[in-house]
């Protein structure tokens, strides 16, 4: 039975979904755009570089920085300039360390945090010997209405000792878990470019988080990390990640670990692994995302059983896996999978998978339309899971070992297509699905 709890959290997830779900068919992302930094009031206004801020990338203005975020008031903003805004931790050697710390309990709502675009910098120093962070929100007791945006923030993790394979923390934007069931979390990310994080370039272990049009690249682990299992608050809302690109990150694309997640009009490429999900998933939708060119697999869900008493729900519709190394999409255990249209197209170039698509373990998948292409190593689909499943339409084409194999008696095609449409060709390149020049930091209006 599921929880009132959990109800309350699914259907969050399903009021965000709806609240995208048109992004890339009208040209809107459901949202107002983000005005230009000149067309934003002063009223409130903090320069950082007026409470001494150099702004040089040789001072240390971790201080300036502090005392500007202490200085501003509910509705205000912290404006960094153009420039590189170098800050710290106080002790290089602490675990845990982070430069600029926002608490909730002493902070208040309304806040912005802004620059004038990637030319606005904020770098962490180097020589950071344990686990360090660049920004961190604490929600505490509650955070509303906190905006960052037109900002890059660079963790300069090639000036860094720790091996981000054994960091905990390394993260560049981090929000952590709020303090009880009545916590209210809203923090945005817009237009942010977060670089070269030693671990993560975002990391959010609470709902209520909206990550849009923002750029993680060169990660030491994930470009967008979440994990809201077990956290706090009344309904539990999804994390968004949106209109967003994730590229050269030595593990995952986006990592989402856990709890809610929606993300849709993403391109994850170039990447390990594109994006899982995992046992600690309720319910993540992937809608719009083209996961291409990564080292291992597009989307993987893996055989380690459900930590949350229930299989998950993942709902992927208009998702291309392109040219990934391994497969392009592993359906794996304790999850119900919903399936609009996923298209798989050119995966498996290192043999190490077994073909585009591999249903395994105990998945199931109700799917409206299946695409499967040239394959260059292995099947179209490779079925190899103890439930059933069923494809109302597969269309296959070119595929190294064929449409399928494995242990077909609990597979259901309803229609099998091998005719490849032009518009369905020519929808993986220009469709629904974009591509990474359309999205990311810097591309609003």
């Amino acid at each position: 039975m599921v929880s009132r709890r959990r109800a309350l959290a699914l259907l969050s997830l399903s009021a965000a979904g709806l609240a995208g779900c048109n992004a890339r068919d009208d040209g809107s992302d459901g949202e107002s755009p983000t005005p230009p930094a000149s067309d934003t009031p002063d009223d409130g206004l903090l320069n950082i570089r007026d409470f001494g801020a150099a702004v040089d990338g040789t001072t240390d203005d971790t201080q300036a920085v502090r005392d500007a975020i202490g200085a501003v008031g509910e509705g205000g903003t912290v404006y960094f300039p153009a420039g590189t805004t170098l800050v710290s931790a106080d002790d290089k050697s602490e675990e845990g360390a982070k430069a600029i710390e926002v608490r909730g309990d002493d902070f208040p709502d309304g806040v912005t945090f802004r620059g004038d675009g990637e030319e606005s910098v904020v770098r962490l120093a180097g020589g950071h010997e344990d686990n360090h962070g660049v920004f961190s929100w604490k929600p505490e007791g509650g955070i509303s209405g906190h905006v960052v945006r037109d900002l890059t923030v660079d963790g300069n993790r090639h000036e860094q000792p720790a091996d981000p394979e054994n960091a905990d923390n390394g993260l560049n934007l981090g929000v952590s878990e709020a303090d009880s069931d009545d916590s209210t979390v809203d923090i945005a990310f817009r237009d942010v470019w977060s670089v070269d994080a030693n671990t993560e370039c975002f990391t959010f272990l609470q709902g209520g988080c909206v990550a849009d049009r923002c750029t993680a690249s060169g990660a030491g682990k994930h470009g967008f990390g979440i994990d809201t299992q077990n956290k706090v608050g009344p309904d539990l809302p999804p994390v968004v990640v949106r209109n967003s690109h994730a590229y050269g990150c030595d593990i995952y694309g986006i990592d989402c670990s856990g709890g809610t997640a929606l993300v849709e009009d993403c391109v994850l490429e170039e990447n390990g692994w594109g994006t899982k999900t995992t046992g600690q998933v309720f319910e993540a939708t992937f809608r719009r995302v083209r996961l291409a060119n990564n080292d291992h697999l597009g989307y993987q869900r893996n055989d380690t059983p459900t930590e949350t008493g229930e299989a998950a729900r993942v709902q992927l519709d208009h998702v291309v896996a392109q040219s990934n190394g391994d497969q392009g999409f592993r359906l794996g255990r304790d999850t119900e999978y919903a399936i609009g249209t996923v298209t798989a197209l050119g995966n498996n170039s290192g043999a190490d998978g077994s073909g585009n698509i591999a249903i395994m373990d105990n998945a199931t998948v109700t799917a409206d339309e299946v695409r499967s292409f040239n394959a260059e190593a292995g099947a179209g689909i490779h079925y190899w899971s103890t439930e059933q499943s069923t494809i109302s339409r597969y269309v296959n084409f070119g595929n190294q070992n064929g449409p399928f194999d494995g242990e077909l008696e609990k597979l259901v095609v309803r229609a099998i297509d091998v005719d490849v449409p032009n518009d369905i060709v020519d929808s993986v390149a220009t469709g629904l699905v974009p591509d990474a020049d359309e999205i990311g930091a810097g591309t609003g209006d």
